[in-house]
């Protein structure tokens, strides 16, 4: 799932608007038998492409666009705000003898004209076959030195899974190892050429969610959407060189006040077990941390939370629940119940990470229910900073509705803004800017630098809904 941010090269998109926030939109109405987009007055949106939509390869084949589109990049050209690429990955896994099995991307180049974003030119998917391909391509991040940082967010565990799971028919090993080991990486792209660099192993293999690079090129934040769940860092030896470094996992002081980063050996071992060995020195555990975003000095992070795991093993291994697990959560030994998860906020300077808004169901509102927190982004309104939140709730995946909707056995989920100035936010303060289609996960949430334009996935929504909204989708949100 991709965030708001613009280096120089359009690495760190927080975006100024001149007017206040509550000037922009008052908070939508849940609506549980949606098969839409709902809106605020005075917003529009429109489908900018589609799964299944034509797409070609680099060499001119046509194929079509896979689905579950997730994370979104607005690559500008030229600096501007109404021209530029937009890259989106695809969280897929599905067979496809034209681009390869497994996960995907796709890059156009898309402008503003007459108020519509028009794609000018081809389509095209990126070829991740020198990789040897992906494995459900997730969220990630635009690096400041314009590449792609794309996560995949799962791999299979043997030769035989592989081709189970994907469709994916070659097995053969690949970069000295075993095939299933080559999956389960960040993997380093280039929009612009639509092919993949190299995966990053000095990153580790776990289920990557989502990366955060620094403006100076010398710092990753990466989560991992496993339960338990690691916060790690990747220093560069050399700015914007992912390849040499130190990685290191999050252990937080006993009053949670504090932390620190524990080095992990540099080796292949680690490399390819990066979830054991730092969980073996210790490493802080959270419940499927997902998105990342950076603002004045802060990183947020969605954790999703699970409706029930059990720590046994990894207390045993030498690893720790973060202490708002213990405190906040519904337990039985070390079995933990977390049905709604939460924004965690972490302050780079001292190092502590601490709830700063949990979901649930509002004592005012039984209808308002904020639960898994996902895709992040953010953006300036009128000197304030705003969260804007998408959640992914959906079967037992992680996270609980309203006793409405789950009754109806339905998915719904919801877009929030949420002002950064609060300090001590509750459910209350979230502003309901979207409510989408039935069956969909919203994310991928990312806006132009003017902030005019915001995009969003509109990912695997019920095939029994009215077109367009019956298939995978990206989005192009004004008004603002």
């Amino acid at each position: 799932m991709f965030k708001f941010r613009c280096f120089i090269l359009c690495s760190f998109l927080i975006t100024v608007l001149d007017i206040s926030a509550q000037d922009i939109f008052t908070s939508v109405a849940p609506n549980f038998d949606n098969r839409s987009i709902i809106l605020p007055k005075g917003f529009i949106w429109q489908v900018v492409f589609s799964e299944l939509d034509s797409i070609y390869t680099i060499d001119n084949n046509l194929t079509s666009v896979k689905g579950a589109n997730d994370m979104i990049s607005y690559i500008p050209i030229k600096n501007s705000n109404t021209h530029g690429y937009l890259y989106v990955s695809h969280e897929d896994r599905s067979p496809n003898p034209v681009i390869g099995g497994g996960g995907g991307a796709s890059v156009m180049e898309i402008e503003l004209i007459k108020n519509k974003w028009e794609i000018i030119g081809k389509k095209y998917a990126v070829n991740f076959s020198n990789v040897g391909e992906t494995f459900r391509n997730c969220g990630g991040t635009l690096t400041p030195k314009g590449t792609i940082l794309s996560a995949e967010e799962e791999f299979p565990i043997s030769n035989i899974e592989i081709y189970e799971r994907s469709g994916i028919r070659d097995t053969s090993d690949f970069d000295g190892h075993k095939r299933y080991e080559n999956y389960g990486w960040m993997v380093e792209v280039d929009p612009i050429t639509h092919k993949a660099i190299k995966k990053v192993k000095s990153f580790g293999r776990y289920r990557h969610e989502d990366a955060y690079c620094t403006a100076d090129g010398k710092t990753v934040y990466l989560t991992c959407d496993d339960k338990p769940s690691i916060l790690y860092k990747f220093e560069c030896s050399t700015p914007n060189d992912y390849d040499r470094g130190i990685l290191y996992c999050y252990q937080q002081s006993s009053d949670g006040l504090s932390g620190h980063w524990i080095a992990l050996p540099d080796d292949d071992y680690t490399k390819y077990n990066t979830q054991e060995i730092a969980i073996k020195n210790g490493a802080t555990m959270f419940i499927s941390t997902e998105w990342i975003e950076f603002v004045n000095n802060k990183l947020y992070i969605s954790e999703s939370g699970s409706n029930k795991f059990n720590f046994d093993v990894e207390i045993a291994q030498g690893a720790y629940p973060a202490k708002h697990l213990v405190d906040l959560c519904k337990k039985d030994s070390n079995v933990y119940k977390d049905p709604f998860g939460r924004i965690l906020v972490m302050d780079l300077k001292t190092l502590e990470i601490k709830s700063f808004v949990n979901g649930g169901i509002s004592k005012l509102d039984s209808f308002f229910c904020f639960s898994s927190p996902d895709a992040l982004t953010s953006v300036q309104l009128n000197n304030k900073y705003y969260l804007v939140i998408s959640e992914d709730t959906h079967g037992d995946k992680n996270g609980k509705a309203s006793n409405y909707v789950m009754s109806k056995e339905e998915t719904y989920n919801e877009l929030y803004f949420l002002d950064l100035s609060i300090q001590n936010p509750t459910l209350e303060d979230l502003k309901r800017f979207m409510m989408a289609p039935e069956g969909c996960e919203t994310t991928g949430d990312m806006f132009t630098p003017n902030g005019k334009t915001m995009f969003v996935s509109i990912q695997h929504p019920s095939s029994f809904n009215p077109p367009p909204f019956n298939r995978s989708c990206v989005i192009a949100i004004q008004g603002f």
